[in-house]
């Protein structure tokens, strides 16, 4: 009797990787078995159940309407074994355990990898494995536990938690004002050179502005395009050209002149938020409530974004 809960168990944890990657190859990976292995458990499970979980009609693995009902079962059986870990694992008083932790490169390179050192020093039993993307991540499929990000399409079965905004202001360096003159009016944008970021994912080519109760979105071009943040600032620096730039990119450069605002009676009004995502738990572990408590106190607490903006205004 013992055996066979276990194996049964088993049989339903297989099956929900089964499920959720969608590949019997992924699910094999996941669970560090052999694709033969999990072929011949669902064979298995499916002779003993006496009813057909896949469809195997199609190329890509699909389940029946039956397969869908069990998987069903077996997320509910997988989500009380993680939350039963996870309760047994916060019973203890020290904050430990690994956590595979995915940033979004420019603001996690700047902010939150700095906050992850003193973190770890006050928490020694906790360890992260940090990934940097400038892409939207596949969770499951990278197998990540944290993911503080500023995309805000976020797959179901997933918590997006809102940390903070971030704000824009509108930057030139004084030799580009010097040779092209500083721009007014936000479609006086339209004859300058703008730099603008593009990736795969996202493209910001739309700038937005208010003026008391005007709004206006305007197109903007120009003859440098990137897909890192910070090389943005970097160009703007260089006095490539005017940029739209998110305030946590900047540390000293509005203090030092290094780079000037623009239109002071328009007001950017593009906000960029930023979520630590993780899957949904009946009980959040400890170690990620940890992790995203410290980030907030960190980066959280106004005036910490507000603090260039409140430069710029000031000008």
């Amino acid at each position: 009797m013992k055996d066979g809960l276990q194996h049964e168990a088993y049989q339903m944890v297989l099956f929900n990787a089964l499920a959720t990657t969608g590949s019997l190859t992924k699910a094999a990976e996941k669970l560090e078995v052999s694709v033969s292995h999990v072929s011949k458990q669902l064979h298995i499970l499916e002779e003993k159940l006496n009813v057909q979980l896949i469809n195997r009609s199609t190329r890509s693995l699909a389940l029946t309407q039956e397969g869908k009902d069990f998987a069903d079962y077996c997320d509910q059986i997988v989500g009380l074994i993680h939350s039963a870990n996870t309760l047994m694992t916060d019973s203890r008083d020290e904050v430990s355990g690994n956590v595979r932790l995915a940033l979004s490169c420019s603001f996690g390179t700047l902010h939150v990898l700095p906050a992850l050192d003193d973190l770890q020093k006050k928490y020694p039993s906790l360890t992260t494995e940090v990934s940097l993307f400038d892409y939207k991540v596949d969770m499951l499929e990278e197998e990540i536990d944290l993911w503080f990000t500023t995309f805000e399409e976020i797959n179901a079965g997933y918590v997006a938690q809102r940390i903070v905004d971030t704000h824009f202001i509108l930057l030139a360096s004084p030799d580009y004002i010097q040779e092209h003159g500083a721009p007014t009016h936000p479609y006086d944008l339209e004859g300058h050179n703008c730099v603008t970021y593009h990736s795969k994912n996202r493209s910001y080519t739309h700038w937005l502005f208010a003026k008391d109760e005007e709004q206006l979105d305007v197109q903007v071009s120009g003859n440098y395009r990137v897909d890192k943040a910070e090389a943005i600032r970097d160009a703007v620096l260089a006095g490539r050209g005017i940029g739209y730039i998110a305030s946590y990119l900047l540390s000293d450069e509005l203090e030092s002149g290094k780079l000037i605002p623009l239109m002071s009676d328009w007001k950017p009004t593009q906000k960029m938020p930023v979520y630590a995502v993780y899957p949904k738990y009946q009980h959040l572990p400890v170690r990620l409530k940890t992790i995203i408590d410290f980030v907030k106190q960190v980066i959280g607490q106004p005036p910490y974004w507000d603090k260039n903006l409140s430069k710029c205004l000031k000008r």
